[in-house]
């Protein structure tokens, strides 16, 4: 089951240099199973929109989250076409897309899955470390608030992590699962489907707790992708794009319609088998064991995050 149609649509969606509700409603809205949410957060470095599409199942499951983490999708007036960042936005609307029209088929999930993404065309550059990296031009704690919808019995974060020197591989790769600051091992469900998808060994970005921490901790971070996790109790497993070499999110040229099929393809796998109850996010009584024996982590590492 490939993705490579609704991708190369939500791309085209997404070149322009706006992009409306309007335009998001003619897109989606022929799909009576879907729900579209837009709304328009301005901030001091300008605005983005942000998009909830809630596609429901047939009620029997869990929901999943899928959230398209990025700074924005273009860096207009200075930058024409999308840039590296906005494989985050592409992946999560093409699942969207994909679920809407597996559902109007007849191929429903058991449960929801509600998908959250934004869309600045007119984002921030700023220099890290030598990269020049995508900034969203709204504050990222407000963003992360709307993203991580209490609905969500469990989050699939899917963000560009190409300009790192920890990640050399040229496709996707997962991180550790993380829930309430503890970084859990990867159950071997989803590295199952890791190897389907991909037909390759799993590549697991290696988070560190630096990463976990807010971005108010003036440490360095690899990017957002799991920072969904403080405002939610359920757990955040990360999917990363990735390349060999180091990529800044503000390059242009960068987005590899392959790759993000290969994304969308592990994100739409593990919908189908989680919203059937067929994969577990964490081990439950190793979560008990890990609070009964060291305790709380999340408290201590949400300081410093806006409540």
């Amino acid at each position: 089951m490939t993705l490579l149609k609704q991708i190369l649509g939500v791309i085209d969606l997404l070149e322009a240099p706006e992009i409306s509700k309007g335009g998001l409603e003619r897109f989606f809205g022929k799909h009576d199973s879907v729900e579209l949410e837009t709304e328009e957060i301005a901030g001091d470095k300008g605005k983005t929109l942000l998009v909830r599409i809630h596609v429901r199942g047939a009620g029997q499951g869990p929901t999943l989250g899928v959230v398209g983490r990025l700074g924005g999708v273009s860096a207009r007036p200075g930058k024409a076409g999308l840039v590296s960042d906005a494989d985050g936005a592409i992946v999560a609307l093409s699942v969207a897309l994909k679920l809407a029209e597996m559902a109007s088929r007849g191929d429903k999930l058991k449960g929801d899955v509600i998908v959250v993404t934004h869309i600045a065309t007119k984002a921030v550059v700023r220099r890290l470390g030598g990269v020049a990296m995508m900034e969203s031009p709204v504050d990222i704690f407000g963003l992360l608030k709307k993203e991580a919808d209490p609905r969500m019995d469990a989050v699939v974060s899917i963000d560009a992590t190409k300009a790192n020197r920890v990640v050399n591989h040229n496709g996707i790769a997962i991180t550790p699962v993380v829930k309430d600051g503890w970084i859990l091992r990867i159950p071997d469900e989803i590295l199952d489907i890791y190897v389907r998808v991909t037909g390759d060994r799993p590549v697991i970005v290696p988070l560190t707790m630096q990463d976990v921490t807010p971005f108010t901790t003036r440490v360095r971070h690899i990017n957002s992708i799991v920072q969904p996790w403080i405002y939610t109790e359920a757990p955040v497993l990360g999917v990363a794009t990735t390349a060999r070499e180091t990529v800044p999110g503000s390059a242009t040229g960068a987005t590899n319609p392959f790759i993000l099929d290969m994304a969308a393809r592990f994100v739409l796998e593990v919908a189908k088998e989680y919203t059937a109850g067929n994969l577990r996010f964490y081990d439950e009584d190793e979560w008990r064991e890990l609070i009964a024996t060291h305790g709380d982590l999340g408290s201590m590492l949400r300081k410093g995050a806006p409540p």
